[in-house]
């Protein structure tokens, strides 16, 4: 090592074409010889959970054996010369990445079909190969001192690591994925990776926890991918692979990719357990979970009940929950209490992950050691969560996502009487599977899209949560593959309830006097009453006729009519023995007296009319008096006479004149009308005039005279 020098600082001796002998730096471009580019890793062994088979198979062996030579390749080169290919022969690193890009996780390697012949035995074994090498060369960047005489120092290879990304968090989290912890061996060599580049070059501590808030954005995406259905690689539209079950086959890879990735980050570095807390990713992972992973289920199950991608999603859930169950065992043991609680606290609003959570990790369990090292906790805090969690858990019946979809849609299919060609339930499967009110909701779409039909409606909203989804998707032309080149004018006919109740029992007949001469279904003229409404015929239909039953005044009414007879045949003197036209109204009036002032306005309009009737009556006895003569006279001296010796003046009279003396006092007041007709329509010149006067004298004709008033206080030196 004391001979040697490091490979920042070492020059070996070449000889030039010359034969002149120079000095070269270990590290630099003259010692890379290979002029074929190193083979990019394209294929992987399997797709979506399909092995490849026959050509594609051997295509696959074909580059897989490339890469393992050039793997091997950069393995057998010297100290000098794996580090100047490593440094500056691009495709030498861009090889490593693109196998880790594309290489199958641990967690999918051993799905393949239980028939396995050679030629896909034989394939395991080379994928196994190809991954030893990777790690191997990976390994080899990371080692400071390969002999005594082969050696970096420690700044320059962190330097060369750092800079030129040989090293880097997407790397890693690659490596994580292919090896994985499913053998305690390879969890090991992990580890032992993970150790040395912290030790290396402590800023990919940084780069992880940046990595870490990466991940917010990875479930937004995963989310927006999921709602746009229709928009093609983006969860909808057409498949971009033969091999996949579904349009969102994409998204729950990626969902069970950052999942495992997440839970293995946090198992190798636990310092990360602290940046996730403050990232608040746990309520990250929890909205995730109880708003995204139920709608991928839904849609999911509604293409393809059988797809493979309902067991990723599954696992996808398991291991997010071991997320959030690392996080909270970590605050358990450093028995930060408070800071537990609390954030159990926030996921309560995500039911369906607080459901999960509860039923793998009961809350009290962990409450109950919290309390015996944090006694200083509020205890109606700890009973807020743990009814919360107990709560939401009694009140889930299924134990797994869309369990209850899944036995509603079986359990309807199963009634219906035409089957459907597609994979998508049956409008009437919708109505009856559903809890929503579909008729509320269809009449919402139907009020902004009247053009559409029932049936359509219906269909789509069994795909959304709400109508304003539906309507969104439908104008924005984003609905799900299955519906877009459907019927749009479909009509809804619901299921008849008396044809589903027939085929469950088999009995075509539900009352016995079906058919009978009182059956109004069957018989034009039935021996019966047709009752319509509420009640009998004739009986009160509410409680409030009920109550304003009247029919016993109406029995007593002829009787009391009897007493209000009065004889009407002359007296011998021939006058009425009964006279009932007397009005007492005007009896206490006297002729100075003003009258009341709503009794004057009730009896000014009938002034009129009464003064034109004496008028007439007065020009007819002048007439009489005329053509009499002096029999006449005789007469209205007895007339006279007999006026004077009655008991009361004729009230006819009375108000006559009565009547006759307010006209004159007062006269016919005119109405002075200042409303007019509505706007747009034109006004009156008596109106307008009318409005004018109110305008001009509205000052003196208030609720007091506003000038006369003014001037009573200034002659009383009230004002200056």
């Amino acid at each position: 090592m004391t001979n040697r020098k490091p490979l920042g600082q070492l020059k070996l001796p070449v000889a030039a074409s010359d034969g002149v002998r120079q000095q070269v730096p270990a590290l630099d471009k003259h010692w890379i010889t290979r002029d074929k580019p190193f083979s990019n890793y394209i294929c992987m062994l399997s797709s979506y959970g399909s092995l490849k088979s026959g050509a594609a198979l051997e295509e696959w062996q074909h580059i897989a054996t490339s890469c393992l030579h050039d793997f091997e390749f950069l393995l057998h080169l010297s100290h000098h010369e794996f580090w100047s290919y490593m440094v500056y022969h691009k495709s030498a690193m861009g090889a490593v990445v693109t196998f880790l890009q594309r290489a199958n996780p641990y967690y999918r390697v051993d799905t393949d079909a239980p028939s396995a012949n050679d030629e896909l035995i034989n394939a395991k074994l080379l994928y196994g190969q190809l991954l030893n090498h990777v790690v191997r060369v990976i390994m080899r960047l990371l080692t400071e001192m390969e002999s005594s005489t082969e050696w970096i120092e420690p700044e320059h290879h962190s330097s060369l690591l750092y800079t030129n990304y040989l090293i880097s968090v997407p790397v890693l989290c690659d490596l994580v994925i292919a090896v994985g912890d499913a053998d305690e061996q390879n969890f090991k060599v992990l580890e032992q990776i993970f150790k040395c580049v912290m030790q290396i070059q402590p800023n990919y501590m940084n780069d992880l926890k940046e990595g870490l808030a990466f991940y917010e954005n990875a479930f937004l995406s995963m989310q927006i991918q999921v709602e746009n259905e229709g928009c093609e690689g983006a969860g909808g539209g057409a498949l971009l692979d033969s091999d996949a079950d579904t349009p969102y086959d994409d998204v729950v890879l990626f969902a069970l990719d950052c999942a495992y990735t997440l839970r293995l980050l946090i198992r190798l570095c636990p310092s990360l357990l602290a940046v996730c807390e403050q990232l608040k990713l746990v309520q990250s992972i929890a909205n995730f979970y109880d708003l995204t992973i139920p709608m991928l289920y839904r849609n999911i199950f509604m293409i393809n009940a059988k797809a493979s991608s309902l067991r990723w999603l599954n696992e996808a859930r398991q291991q997010f929950l071991n997320v959030v169950r690392s996080i909270t065992k970590a605050q358990l043991n450093s028995r930060r209490g408070q800071e537990l609680v609390e954030l159990l606290q926030e996921c309560l609003s995500a039911q369906t992950f607080v459901v999960d959570y509860q039923r793998l990790y009961p809350v009290e369990h962990d409450i109950n050691v919290l309390l015996q090292s944090c006694p200083h906790i509020k205890h109606y805090k700890v009973d807020f969560v743990i009814a919360g969690y107990q709560k939401a858990l009694s009140s889930c019946t299924s134990g797994v996502i869309a369990d209850e979809l899944v036995n509603s849609l079986n359990s309807d299919e199963e009634s219906e009487t035409v089957p459907q060609a597609s994979a998508m339930p049956t409008v009437a499967t919708i109505e009856t599977g559903s809890k929503r009110d579909l008729d509320l909701e269809t009449s919402a779409v139907l009020d902004v899209l009247p053009d559409l039909g029932m049936g359509f409606i219906r269909r789509v909203l069994a795909r959304y949560d709400n109508s304003e989804q539906a309507i969104a998707a439908i104008l924005d032309e984003n609905l799900p593959p299955d519906l877009i080149h459907n019927d749009r004018q479909e009509v809804f006919i619901p299921a008849d309830p008396q044809d589903k109740l027939q085929r469950q029992t088999g009995v075509r007949h539900f009352n016995v006097h079906d058919g009978d001469r009182y059956d109004v279904l069957t018989q034009d003229n039935p021996q019966c009453i047709i009752k319509q409404g509420k009640g009998l015929p004739g009986a009160p239909r509410n409680a409030e006729q009920l109550l304003d039953d009247k029919r016993d005044i109406g029995q007593l009414k002829q009787r009391y009519q009897q007493y209000a007879l009065v004889e009407e045949t002359p007296d011998e003197a021939g006058g009425a023995e009964y006279d009932d036209e007397y009005d007492d109204s005007y009896e206490a009036i006297n002729d100075g007296q003003a009258p009341p002032v709503s009794l004057l306005r009730s009896k000014l309009q009938q002034a009129s009319a009464a003064s034109s009737a004496y008028e007439a009556q007065d020009a007819s006895d002048d007439d009489r008096d005329n053509d009499d003569g002096p029999d006449s006279d005789q007469e209205r001296d007895g007339n006279a006479n007999s006026k004077r010796t009655d008991f009361c003046e004729n009230p006819e009279v009375v108000r006559a004149r009565y009547q006759q003396r307010q006209m004159a006092k007062y006269g016919q007041r005119a109405q002075h009308d200042v409303v007019g007709a509505p706007k747009g329509q034109g006004q009156s010149q008596q109106t307008t005039r009318n409005r004018g006067q109110k305008e001009a004298q509205k000052s003196s004709r208030a609720n007091h005279n506003r000038k006369a008033g003014a001037a009573f206080k200034r002659s009383k030196g009230m004002m200056s």
